[in-house]
């Protein structure tokens, strides 16, 4: 079992990665990530790797928090939802947009001190993650090849 702090320290690890090539992350603003402001493919691939870590810790937290449904306490599930909160900011840095405010945003929806509520966020932190993983996926795709298409790319 992994905790916040290895996925954080493995989302930093990218993050320096990228930078060792070149990518200025200060260029990141509000609105703008990814391809238009580094036409470096290496932030596409590090936004890639980023949302996969993330997404199996999510995962994993799913599993926890079924497992503990009917034992857990409300300190549990409290933690798991601090837990997902703490990776949100390393995420950001790496570009992807408003992750912390998307994870808060479902906790002002749902319970963090019950398992359906954990679920409930982990399944909208997952949603995000997908979305952005296909994005930055899309986006290296076209850029190795200009006619490259796929169905998940339609929309991208």
């Amino acid at each position: 079992k992994r905790s916040a702090k290895d996925i954080i320290d493995e989302i930093n690890k990218i993050k320096k990665d990228a930078a060792d090539n070149n990518v200025n992350f200060a260029a990141f603003k509000e609105d703008k990530t990814g391809s238009k402001v580094s036409e470096n493919s290496f932030i596409l691939e590090a936004k890639m790797r980023g949302t996969t870590v993330a997404e199996k810790f999510v995962t994993a937290i799913e599993g926890e928090a079924t497992k503990l449904k009917k034992t857990g306490s409300s300190g549990e599930f409290s933690a798991m939802y601090n837990m997902m909160l703490e990776v949100s900011g390393p995420l950001e840095e790496l570009g992807v947009l408003r992750m912390t405010k998307t994870v808060t945003d479902a906790a002002e929806q749902h319970p963090t001190t019950t398992a359906e509520g954990i679920l409930e966020i982990a399944k909208i932190m997952k949603t995000k993650l997908q979305r952005v993983h296909t994005k930055n996926y899309c986006a290296l795709k076209k850029k190795e090849n200009p006619s490259f298409t796929d169905e998940k790319c339609k929309n991208n």
